[in-house]
């Protein structure tokens, strides 16, 4: 008695998979052949990727220095608020 063998293609690495359809585990894999840029690619991926990661490190060092400036006049609008004429509430072993 022979078990037929399923040949599934992975979506997410695109390795060829034969699975046993009787018991579902994987019999054989092939994995695809991942092919390789030349170095002067790869150097152009480089001053590509330290430019881009320089960019988002200067948008979030000015979303930073906002977020203080905006952190900042809230807590001055909320001083304005606060009433200064009041007491602190008494606690009851503040009355011994």
């Amino acid at each position: 008695m022979s078990s037929k063998q399923l040949t599934v293609v992975c979506p997410c690495c695109e390795s060829k998979l034969e699975v046993d359809a009787k018991t579902g585990a994987v019999v054989w894999e092939e994995k695809k052949q991942k092919t390789h840029a030349s170095l002067s690619d790869m150097v152009k991926n480089l001053d590509a990727q330290k430019k881009e990661q320089a960019s988002e490190f200067q948008k979030q060092n000015e979303l930073q220095k906002e977020r203080a400036r905006l952190l900042e006049e809230k807590f001055k609008e909320s001083q304005k608020h606060v009433d200064k004429t009041s007491d602190k509430p008494l606690r009851d072993f503040d009355l011994d």
